[in-house]
């Protein structure tokens, strides 16, 4: 009897314990790379055997923290009073203006744990996501048991811990804000709804209270805080006019009753916590942000109209059309992202459930009235419609099935308003996705809750009724749960050893001052483990910056490539920023520019002032940022994992047409080759469709395609061969051809490149595939290649000297 009394009353706690586990298990396995065979797992772990962050924005967090814990503020130093990063956007910097809690929390979890045994930065870092994520299901539970029972408690939890639009940003490796925006939302939602539906004073004002403090917490962690704001307030407005006016529950009591205006706010309590929420919420948020902060960040609009346009208020491309979490997602990604379409079936059901609760009940007195007279019967149907009118004025209906109206009319409008506004959301980008799984995650956990007492109605066995509400938990929670696991299973760091050691020997070989460029993407991992400063990165990817590097990779001149990558290196913005303020015209500046990068200064200065006639000054001006004296120690960093695969962008925005705004891209196909001998004739077949025949000095090449059931093989515009770094043969062989083929063999490696022909002689092709063949500006400081980039890692240096 005991045991049975102890697991009752503890039934809570053991629930919330085990779908933790459940939650935290399944992040913590991808930090022991299951889905990486053992001999080539240590590729992608450090020399302390952890394994590399799986997201280059973890990065960025880890170096704000060590910058922290290093000097007690965010950046490389102070700026006006202000935290400025100096590695992010070299030479100028930029604000490190970021929300600092996950710096705070990991500073404080590294010195707690570090004053009792020694454990690296990184490998808090590593933890620290999986555990705050699998938190959140404590909330969740708790929010949903509140409105219904345990079964639909724990189908929130479980869904909450393993819905994959947050658990792809939680697991161990992923180390980034996402950890806090299931947590926090749910925690201010759900104390803010508790507060509204508590009838005792006190434990409604500590409710608001923490609902307040909690927006207060959640806004040092994401910067859309805001829309959680909005989203209580206008919950509250529109629940006390629908349910005072529509549905007559004297949410609003009439003033008259009451000579004290405080006493009359206390005792209404939708009113109550609406009114303290806002004046605490907006004290507290004026303390940290400044009043006029405050007013910025709540009038800001919810979307950001730049998000998918081709071009910005400057002539310059939008670089966030290539940003894969800011473009309007599918249906079929946003249901994948939720677990599934019975995940989001039940969330959206919810809604219509919780309003379908609202229709008129009678109370069990009134259903025992005696049938026989007819006189009775209508008496009682009166008295019923009397009481519907005036149910706290009468005591004829029960008062529990009052306060359950007002619950379901109350969570039915949050998850409606919700749904709404996280819906517009999703309008713009995919990264709202997770947003969005919150309200529908929830009302899905209430739909199970809302359906189990129909099963106990329905089937009088009590334990058969028990299998049933767990067979719809496991319907509800099986995708999910089996898209966790997959995930978890699977996912493995996107860098590995031939990156970090080539950015380490860039750390112990390189000046300070030197400056890495390559594309943004990567750019805070440069930052964090080569201690290096970078021409742009993932905070600063959207500026002219994108169309100079694209055209550095993309030109053939190497020439204008040096001068491009001189001009960004030493001066930063300043050069092209400066020329533009003569010309007034973007595109004429850029025009400009492509003549004199190239050349010395002198014939630089010629055509600056006699074919675009500026002044002597001007000409003098702009030239100390493009051709500076002194330009600083740079690097140029290549490799395949990513520069190929982002071909198209970076040639798209490199091409970018001035006249009309528009860019074009092209690509790289590049896959490792398998090869064999046939009569003395070595053949190379590659999974993108390259095949060729080597013999001897004799190479011949195609793209092969089946069709009619024939094979077909196109020749190439041009056919390169490079072996063993060395180019040995470089020959055009078909005109009409829109694409080349490169073949190269690396010691015992075989990679086949079929690319678009605008790319055979870019820079990017001539320093990457063919070693620099012919070049003269640019000398291979370091190579080195591992699984991720079999073929290398290169590191440029280059050289400004005629």
């Amino acid at each position: 009897m005991n045991i049975k009394w102890n697991l009752s009353k503890f039934k809570p706690l053991i629930i919330i314990i085990l779908v933790f586990i459940l939650a935290f298990s399944l992040r913590i396995q991808s930090a022991y790379l299951p889905g990486v065979s053992g001999e080539v797992k240590s590729n992608f772990q450090d020399q302390n055997g952890l394994p590399y962050f799986s997201e280059m924005d973890s990065y960025y967090n880890y170096r704000m923290t060590y910058d922290y814990l290093d000097h007690n503020y965010l950046g490389d130093t102070l700026l006006n009073g202000s935290p400025w990063d100096l590695h992010s956007y070299y030479p100028s910097g930029r604000p490190a203006a970021y929300p600092p809690l996950i710096v705070y929390i990991t500073a404080f979890i590294y010195e707690l744990i570090n004053s009792f045994v020694n454990a690296p930065l990184n490998e808090v870092a590593i933890w620290l996501a999986p555990f705050i994520a699998s938190l959140s299901v404590i909330p969740a539970y708790l929010f949903v048991r509140r409105l219904t029972n345990e079964y639909g408690g724990i189908a929130a939890g479980i869904l909450v811990g393993t819905v994959p639009a947050y658990f792809t940003h939680t697991f161990a490796g992923f180390f980034d804000t996402d950890m806090f925006n299931m947590l926090f939302p749910i925690l201010i939602v759900g104390f803010f709804i508790a507060s509204i539906t508590e009838k005792d004073i006190k434990t409604r004002s500590v409710y608001v209270s923490l609902s307040a403090v909690f927006l207060l917490v959640y806004s040092m962690a994401w910067e859309g805080w805001w829309y959680i704001f909005y989203l209580l307030v206008g919950t509250a407005v529109v629940y006390l006019l629908i349910s005072n006016y529509m549905f007559e529950m004297e949410t609003i009591k009439s003033f008259n009753y009451y000579f004290d205006k405080v006493k009359y706010i206390m005792h209404q309590p939708a009113l109550f916590s609406l009114i303290v929420f806002v004046i605490l919420s907006i004290t507290l948020l004026s303390v940290y942000f400044g009043l006029p902060g405050l007013i910025e960040t709540l009038t800001r609009s919810a979307g950001n109209s730049q998000l998918h346009t081709s071009i910005q208020i400057t002539s310059y491309p939008n670089v966030y059309i290539s940003v894969d979490e800011l473009k309007i997602p599918t249906i079929t990604e946003i249901l994948g992202k939720l677990g599934g379409i019975i995940p989001f079936i039940f969330g959206i059901l919810s809604i219509p459930w919780l309003i379908w609760k609202l229709k008129p009940e009678k109370d069990k007195k009134t259903e025992n009235i005696p049938k026989k007279k007819n006189k009775n019967r209508r008496n009682a149907r009166e008295k019923i419609k009397i009481n519907e009118k005036s149910t706290e004025k009468k005591n004829t209906v029960n008062p529990h099935l009052i306060k359950n109206k007002k619950n379901y009319l109350l969570y039915a409008i949050l998850f409606t308003i919700w749904l709404l506004i996280m819906g517009f959301a999703l309008t713009q980008g995919s990264r709202f996705i997770e947003q969005f799984s919150i309200p529908i995650i929830l009302g899905a956990g209430a739909f199970v809750g809302l359906m189990t007492p129909y099963f106990a109605k329905n089937i009088p066995n009590k334990r058969y009724c028990t299998i049933a509400a767990l067979i719809l938990i496991a319907l509800v929670a099986y995708a999910p749960l089996s898209s966790s696991y997959t995930f978890s299973s699977s996912i493995y760091p996107n860098v590995d050893d031939s990156m970090y050691n080539s950015l380490t020997w860039i750390k112990d070989n390189t000046p300070q001052n030197t400056v890495i460029t390559s594309w943004w993407d990567f750019g805070h991992f440069f930052t964090a483990v080569a201690d290096r400063p970078v021409t742009f990165d993932g905070g600063s990817q959207n500026t002219p910056r994108a169309y100079w590097v694209g055209k550095a990779l993309l030109t053939n001149n190497e020439n204008l490539s040096a001068g491009i990558l001189r001009m960004l290196t030493s001066s930063g913005d300043k050069g092209y920023l400066t020329l533009e303020n003569y010309t007034g015209n973007t595109s004429k500046s850029v025009e400009i520019l492509d003549k004199i990068l190239p050349v010395d200064k002198p014939a630089a200065q010629d055509i600056l002032t006699k074919d675009y006639k500026l002044t002597s000054d001007q000409a003098l001006n702009v030239l100390k940022y493009t051709h500076p004296t002194k330009p600083s120690p740079h690097v140029l960093f290549l490799n395949n994992m990513y520069l190929l695969s982002k071909s198209y962008w970076w040639s798209y925005f490199g091409n970018w047409n001035f006249q009309n705004n528009t860019g074009k891209g092209y690509s790289y196909s590049a896959e490792q080759a398998a090869s064999h001998e046939v009569n003395g004739t070595t053949v190379i077949s590659a999974q993108n469709g390259i095949v060729a025949q080597i013999n001897g000095s004799k190479v011949v090449a195609g793209f092969q395609y089946e069709q009619n059931n024939q094979i077909h093989v196109l020749e190439p515009h041009k056919l390169i061969v490079v072996q063993n770094g060395n180019v040995s043969m470089n020959k055009i062989v078909s005109n009409s051809s829109s694409f080349s083929i490169i073949l190269v063999k690396e010691n015992d490696i075989n990679l086949a490149v079929m690319l678009n022909k605008e790319l055979e002689d870019s820079m990017f092709t001539r320093l990457y595939l063919t070693n620099g063949a012919a070049l003269s500006k640019f000398k291979l400081l370091h190579k080195e290649g591992k699984i991720i980039d079999p073929y290398g890692v290169m590191i440029w240096a280059v050289s400004f000297n005629k």
